[in-house]
């Protein structure tokens, strides 16, 4: 009789250790070798950053105010030699205290200084400015908007004067240095109007008939 409670004990104990406590450290020990493994999980480390190159400075730029004045020396307080307008492209050659150089430097007289044109950086950009149809009319007519009977043929006026600008025969300051069209007295049965481009030569002097469109040189 021991004997049988002695065997039923020993069993009862195997099945205790294999139906619960076994499976029980087998769990535990899953759930601590999956701890170690993804602690022992190798850090990639970051690949340092490379330093971007610096942008290539662009040095064919365009004016983007309405008038840019162009100074003999990069400084705001410099006299204005002449002007650039909206939409002129210029070839930037030395950039210095916020200035950029667009001419060849020159001596004017023995042992004098070296001079060039420079123009404000601020005021230009890498693309050329959209310049609407009506933007142009506007500053065209700021031109010459003392022009002799003005109001009369404003339109012709405009047109010829944004054409003469367009083929580079003439410049906003010839314009602006006059007013705009001056009427002439030589043609007083016509209605003739002139201007002078490039200088104050006679050569220089362009007419303008109001009623043909037609442009003429004082030789004609």
């Amino acid at each position: 009789m021991f004997l049988l409670l002695l065997l039923g004990l020993a069993g009862s104990g195997a099945g205790y250790y294999f139906l619960y406590y076994l499976p029980e450290q087998e769990a535990l020990q899953a759930d601590s070798s999956s701890s170690n493994d993804e602690e022992q999980v190798p850090t990639t480390e970051a690949a340092p950053k490379t330093a971007l190159p610096p942008k290539p400075l662009v040095n064919d730029l365009y004016v983007d105010l309405a008038r840019l004045g162009v100074r003999e020396k990069p400084d705001a307080q410099a006299f204005v030699e002449r002007v650039l307008y909206r939409g002129d492209k210029v070839k930037i050659l030395e950039r210095k205290a916020g200035f950029g150089r667009i001419t060849d430097y020159f001596i004017y007289e023995e042992n004098g200084p070296e001079v060039a044109e420079w123009i404000p950086l601020d005021g230009l950009v890498e693309q050329a400015p959209l310049i609407t149809a009506e933007e142009r009319r506007k500053t065209v007519t700021q031109y010459i908007a003392n022009s002799d009977d003005f109001k009369l043929y404003e339109t012709a006026f405009v047109q010829k004067t944004d054409e003469l600008l367009k083929n580079e025969t003439c410049v906003p300051e010839d314009f602006e240095e006059l007013g705009g069209w001056v009427k002439s007295l030589k043609y007083q049965e016509r209605e003739v109007y002139f201007v002078y481009c490039g200088g104050r030569k006679l050569a220089n002097k362009i007419y303008f008939d109001i009623q043909s469109k037609e442009i003429f040189y004082a030789s004609h």
